[in-house]
C-alpha cells in the first residue's frame, strides 16, 4: 500500500519550510505555500539558487500574516493587510504578473542581509498568476507547478548510488509518498490521495538548488546529488532535463493528511533516460593558479578571474543571463564564445563557439562573449 509520508509547505520561497501533519489542498498548492517571495526593486524573482543564504531564514505563518527569522535571529512581523494595496509587475521564469509589495520598513531590513535592495511580496488575495501551459490554473510563486511530490524508495536509491549525504529537504517537495517501488512514480498519470485526485503535469526537472545543504546553506564541492542523478536520470530526450519527482495539479480541494493512502487511477508510458558512465574523481576540472582575465559582455568590459565560473562573474557585474539547472545540463546559459579560452568543467560545457555559463571558467582573454 502507498501512503502520504510527510507534508511540507514552504511560506516564502526559497526559505525553510514547515513540515505539516496535515493540509488543505487548493487550486494554487497546499494553503500558504510559495504565497510569499523575494525580488529585486524591478520585480525579478530571486532564489537561493543564487542566493543560498535564503535557505536559513525562517518563516512561520502567523494567524494573519507572517513572521521572519533571519539567520542572525533578528526578526520581523508583517500582516497581509501591511502589504501595498496596488498591485506591482512581478515576473518568476518569464511569467509576468501582478503582486502586491510589502511596506519600505519591512524591504529595508531584508535588503540588509543581500548585496542590493530586495522586496518582500504577496501573492495577494486573488492570485493572478497563471500555470504558463495550463493558464486555466492559478499558479502562487512556485517554478512552475502547485505541488511537487517525491517518493521515499526513489529518494532511497539516489541515496545508495550517491557517495555524499542527501536529504529530503534537498528537494524542496510538498508531499512524500511511501510503500512504492523505486521510480515507480514515472507511471503514474492520475492519483488520488485521501479523497484529493492529482494529474501528474510533468517530471520535476531538478536544478543547482538540490545541491546545497539546507541546513547549512553550503553548496556541495563535487555538485551532489546532481552530478549522480545527472547519470542515470537526465532525459533522452536532448533537452538536458534532469528528473527527481513529480509536479502535480489538483483537480478538486480539500484535506490530506499524514497516513492517508494513495491509489494510482492511470498509468502512462514513462519518459526514457539515458545511462551515463559515472566521471571518475580524477576526471572532474581542477583550478589554475588564479589569473586575471579580461571579460567584455554586452558591450562592458571588467576584469574577471580565472577561478569563478562564467555566470556568477557576469551576475556579479550585474548582468541577467538566463539559467535553470545552473549544472550544465538544461542548456539556458549558454553564451556565444567570439574571443578568448574557457575552461569547461564537463565535456558537453563547451564548443568551438559557444559555452554553457554554468560550467565553464575564463581561461585567456580577452574573452569576448555574447548572448546565444
Amino acid at each position: 500500500m502507498i501512503t502520504l509520508s510527510k507534508l511540507f509547505t514552504y511560506p516564502v520561497k526559497s526559505m525553510q519550510g514547515t513540515q505539516l501533519s496535515h493540509a488543505l489542498v487548493e487550486a494554487t498548492g497546499l494553503t500558504w505555500d510559495r504565497n510569499f517571495m523575494l525580488t529585486l526593486e524591478d520585480g525579478t524573482f530571486i532564489t537561493a539558487r543564487k542566493y543560498p543564504e535564503m535557505l536559513r531564514f525562517t518563516p512561520t505563518i502567523t494567524r494573519d500574516g507572517l513572521y521572519l527569522v533571519a539567520p542572525d535571529q533578528q526578526h520581523a512581523w508583517i500582516t497581509v493587510n501591511d502589504f501595498l494595496s496596488a498591485d506591482f509587475p512581478t515576473e518568476v521564469w518569464g511569467n509576468r504578473f501582478d503582486a502586491k509589495i510589502a511596506p519600505q520598513a519591512i524591504n529595508t531590513w531584508l535588503s540588509g542581509y543581500f548585496p542590493h535592495p530586495v522586496q518582500l511580496r504577496w501573492i495577494g488575495e486573488k492570485p493572478q498568476r497563471k500555470i504558463s501551459k495550463r493558464p486555466e490554473y492559478p499558479l502562487s510563486f512556485a517554478d512552475g507547478y502547485p505541488f511537487l511530490l517525491v517518493n521515499e524508495s526513489s529518494l532511497a536509491d539516489l541515496q545508495n548510488r550517491c557517495s555524499a549525504g542527501v536529504h529530503i529537504d534537498q528537494f524542496r517537495a510538498n508531499i512524500i509518498v511511501t510503500g512504492a517501488l523505486p521510480w515507480q512514480e514515472d507511471h503514474w498519470s492520475i492519483i488520488r490521495i485521501g479523497d484529493i485526485v492529482f494529474e501528474v503535469a510533468k517530471p520535476c526537472s531538478r536544478c543547482i538548488l538540490t545541491t546545497v545543504n539546507s541546513k547549512t546553506a553550503r553548496k556541495h564541492p563535487n555538485g551532489e546529488p546532481m552530478r549522480t542523478l545527472a547519470q542515470f536520470r537526465e532525459a533522452a530526450d536532448g533537452t538536458g532535463a534532469i528528473d527527481f519527482g513529480l509536479n502535480l495539479i489538483a483537480r478538486n480541494s480539500g484535506i490530506i493528511r499524514v497516513g492517508d493512502e494513495m491509489s494510482v487511477l492511470q498509468t502512462k508510458s514513462p519518459r526514457l533516460y539515458a545511462e551515463k558512465t559515472p566521471l571518475a574523481d580524477s576526471e572532474v576540472a581542477t583550478l589554475p593558479p588564479e589569473k586575471n582575465v579580461e571579460i567584455e559582455f554586452s558591450g562592458q568590459r571588467f576584469m574577471g578571474n580565472n577561478q569563478q565560473i562564467l555566470l556568477e562573474q557576469l551576475e556579479l557585474q550585474g548582468f541577467s543571463i538566463p539559467y535553470s539547472c545552473r549544472v550544465g545540463s538544461c542548456g539556458s546559459c549558454r553564451l556565444t564564445k567570439i574571443t578568448g579560452e574557457v575552461k569547461a568543467l564537463n565535456a558537453q560545457a563547451s564548443s568551438a563557439s559557444q559555452i554553457l555559463s554554468c560550467s565553464c571558467i575564463p581561461a585567456s582573454g580577452p574573452l569576448r562573449l555574447e548572448l546565444d
